[in-house]
């Protein structure tokens, strides 16, 4: 994928990892609390991933979910899974 082919608004950020490069990272332009909230979150998210030791606590927190996951058979997880209200309005 091209990043022609990422369409953002101007309300919109990503960052996008790709193979073999540095990350991209787009904020939004626009104004508003929505578009200071999304600037947050990236730039939150870029701090958190150059501190090493909240890599190496999520990495272990991760591995956690993963064995626990693990144990549990598939039926047991759907039992698990709860339906919420994604009503929109």
């Amino acid at each position: 994928m091209d990043k022609e082919d990422i369409k953002l608004t101007d309300k919109e950020g990503a960052i996008v990892i790709r193979e073999d490069a540095s990350p991209e990272i787009y904020t939004p332009i626009g104004v508003g609390d929505h578009c200071d909230s999304v600037r947050f979150t990236l730039a939150f998210l870029l701090y958190a991933v150059e501190k090493d030791d909240w890599v190496e606590e999520f990495s272990t927190f991760v591995e956690s979910v993963q064995t626990e996951h693990k144990r549990v058979d598939a039926d047991d997880r759907r039992l698990k899974f709860k339906i919420i209200d994604g009503d929109k309005t």
